[in-house]
């Protein structure tokens, strides 16, 4: 297992680079001057728009402008946000946790409710059961995260009042207060959750139907056991190897989908910081967030490459 791991952790490392890369390229070469935007280019003399480009670090060839950021972060500095006036590092560590309890949560209900259903379905393949199983699966890609957040904050928030509209924190409250804590979580995580529960319940489903198709599942039964068995014993951890397999996917969904659900609930995370850093241009806020989201989407293929070697030993022998 330790030279499976090593293997992993060795082929994401150049593609960790791969992505930096491009992504600095493309944000250089996008429209838009972050010294005009920041400082209103109507306002400012040819030499003081240069002189401010030059300070920045905007006047290097982007090949070095990359080298220079590159030799920074390796060392754990990712500079001074354009906007804020603030070492981006700092900002990292007070938004990033509040996205990571997000998606974290939103994972733990995508899999609580997604795996079971997937299995109910199975179960009662045919009846109402599982008719309205799927068409709750259909709805959940059908709606938008987005547009499932408004709709909650609309009609249970503002009308019903039975949540708070936004934020993590009602003004006034104490920070521990958990009851509190728990009911600004509701809703976006139902909202981040929602197209998770829908994919993992039609994986389920259909790999539980194959699974229990398989001789020695007949085996189990023509033994007398119950159903309930065959399923938990025999079924589900053949089963589980496509919601392994869609794991990482999973994770990498929910950090880039955590950039609208907090903008959608005011939530104080690195979507929200990744959005405004995006419209000013700040340079060293976009760049920080794609280190750290890559490094979290490359984190969750190796875990999720582990896990499979973990349920299917002849992934550790290939």
């Amino acid at each position: 297992m330790g030279r499976f791991v090593l293997r992993r952790v060795i082929q994401a490392i150049p593609t960790f680079f791969g992505i930096t890369l491009i992504s600095f390229c493309v944000l250089r070469l996008a429209p838009g001057d972050p010294v005009l935007i920041l400082f209103g280019g109507g306002s400012l003399r040819a030499d003081e728009i240069a002189a401010l480009r030059s300070a920045y670090g905007l006047d290097q060839p982007i090949p070095i402008q990359y080298l220079r950021w590159l030799g920074h972060v390796l060392t754990g500095d990712f500079g001074q946000s354009f906007l804020y006036k603030r070492p981006v590092s700092e900002m990292i560590q007070a938004a990033l946790p509040n996205t990571l309890l997000l998606a974290t949560l939103a994972l733990l209900l995508t899999i609580a409710v997604g795996v079971p259903l997937g299995v109910l379905a199975a179960r009662y393949r045919g009846t109402w059961i599982d008719q309205l199983i799927r068409v709750l699966g259909v709805a959940g890609h059908a709606v938008p995260a987005f547009w499932f957040g408004l709709l909650f904050i609309l009609i249970l928030s503002v009308q019903f009042r039975l949540f708070p509209v936004g934020g993590m924190l009602t003004v006034g409250k104490d920070a521990f207060d958990v009851p509190d804590r728990l009911a600004h979580l509701v809703g976006p995580v139902l909202a981040l959750s929602l197209a998770g529960i829908a994919n993992y319940s039609r994986y389920m489903r259909a790999e539980t139907l194959e699974v229990l198709s398989q001789d020695y599942v007949r085996t189990a039964r023509a033994k007398g056991l119950r159903e309930n068995v065959v399923l938990s014993v025999h079924t589900l951890r053949n089963a589980l190897l496509p919601l392994v397999t869609a794991l990482g996917t999973q994770i990498a969904y929910l950090v880039s989908g955590a950039i609208v659900i907090e903008q959608v609930f005011a939530w104080p995370g690195m979507g929200r910081m990744t959005y405004d850093a995006a419209r000013s241009k700040d340079y060293p806020i976009v760049m920080a967030v794609v280190v750290v989201g890559s490094t979290i989407l490359l984190l969750s293929y190796i875990l999720r490459d582990v896990a499979y070697g973990i349920v299917d030993p002849r992934i550790r022998r290939a």
